[in-house]
């Protein structure tokens, strides 16, 4: 298997370089979407951080509809480590319910327990697909502030990249 090369976006306007997908310059803020094509340069084509995720052996996925009870998906989530459940509708992912959308979103009101988990799930969720890379999701992860993000092959969910599943990864690469 050939690793794929990853573009660094170079900031126009500070000349700090950036992972490719990133929506803002890590250095100087600036917005990275509207900017006239970046000039790229090539990350070396060795590094582990070019593995595709698809290497990867990724959880299961929980998955459920947007008309489940918020009660039923945190029982679901007590029973399950992951700390997220996917929402699909006809098999498209619309959003994603996580721990921190319980904390955030649920907890202390009672009532919210029998609404609909749609009205408290994260919509249009952040994905991840094969030829992505390590770097390329740790980016995602990081820029985004997530700690799960579906996997999806050919529009469908195959699996779930958990901040666990990443500290894995680095452990089995760098500290073994």
């Amino acid at each position: 298997m050939t690793l794929e090369q990853t573009n660094i976006l170079i900031c126009p306007s500070c000349g700090a370089e950036n992972i490719e997908g990133t929506d803002t310059c890590e250095n100087c803020l600036m917005d990275l979407r509207t900017a006239d094509l970046p000039k790229t340069k090539q990350l070396a084509s060795t590094s582990d951080f070019l593995e595709p995720i698809g290497a990867l052996r990724l959880r299961p996925v929980m998955t459920t509809t947007p008309d489940a009870s918020v009660e039923s998906v945190v029982a679901t989530l007590r029973t399950d480590s992951s700390g997220a459940v996917v929402i699909l509708e006809n098999e498209r992912i619309i959003g994603i319910f996580t721990e921190r959308d319980v904390l955030k979103k649920v907890a202390g009101y009672p009532d919210r327990l029998q609404h609909p988990v749609s009205e408290y799930m994260t919509p249009d969720p952040v994905v991840l697909r094969d030829e992505d890379t390590m770097a390329t999701a740790l980016n995602k992860m990081g820029d985004g502030g997530f700690r799960h993000i579906p996997y999806v092959r050919e529009g469908k969910l195959v699996g779930m990249l958990t901040g666990r599943e990443v500290m894995n990864w680095l452990m089995s690469k760098y500290f073994d």
